[in-house]
């Protein structure tokens, strides 16, 4: 399974032993997971590593703080939205149901809401994840080269983003608002260290995967 032996358990017993034994199963990705999704992201560094990015990440992502920020805009969207899939007739539930989470991550990581560009991160990330359920064959023509070349551009277009941000930052104001984005380039842990570009650019591509797969997908 993608490329690599392995066991497939479905018994209770079974389970309970493998999620309660940390000695003997670690979590882990498949290599080619990792390049697709990033190897600075939660599912590429290790435990240690691990508890260093959520400490660092969890309060100004998730944190209520954080999200009371945000929750009037994600309300007017919903009801936006609805009452727009109203007056559409017959529509794909999912698709436009993951337009709407895209939407809103969106806004929330990047402040932005061109149609330009969701429509170019949302094309690039349906492509990524083709990939991400796909065999790891990178050849022209399959779908984990395309993805592959799907993240090559997100990495182009975040470290864009991330350099113009650093830049911006030297000359906001006091007071001036700001995004997740602006939190993530400026949280620091008690050692005075911050995110580096990779990590930043990485802890993006997962976050707004999620946004734009899983947030759909169990909505």
């Amino acid at each position: 399974m993608f490329g690599s032996p392995s066991v497939i358990v479905t018994t209770p017993e079974a389970c309970r032993r493998v999620l309660t034994d940390d000695e003997a199963f670690k979590p882990g990705w498949p290599t080619a997971t990792m390049k697709l999704i990033g190897k600075k992201s939660f599912i590429g560094i290790s435990y240690e590593e691990h508890k260093w990015l959520r400490k660092l990440t969890a309060t100004p992502v998730n944190g209520h703080e954080a999200l009371s920020m945000y929750i009037k805009y994600i309300e007017e969207n919903v009801i936006s939205a609805l009452d727009k899939w109203a007056s559409m007739g017959q529509i794909e539930f999912l698709t436009q149901l993951r337009k709407l989470t895209f939407r809103i991550i969106m806004h929330i990581f990047l402040s932005s809401g061109s149609e330009q560009v969701m429509d170019a991160l949302e094309r690039e990330y349906t492509t990524l994840n083709y990939g991400v359920r796909a065999m790891a064959i990178n050849l022209p023509g399959f779908a984990y080269h395309k993805a592959l070349k799907a993240r090559k551009k997100l990495v182009e277009i975040f470290q864009s983003i991330v350099d113009d941000r650093r830049e911006r930052r030297e000359k906001r104001g006091p007071g001036e608002k700001k995004d997740m984005m602006d939190i993530l380039l400026e949280v620091e842990d008690e050692n005075g260290r911050k995110l580096n570009d990779e990590e930043t650019i990485d802890v993006l591509v997962m976050y707004l995967n999620a946004g734009h797969e899983s947030s759909g997908h169990i909505t």
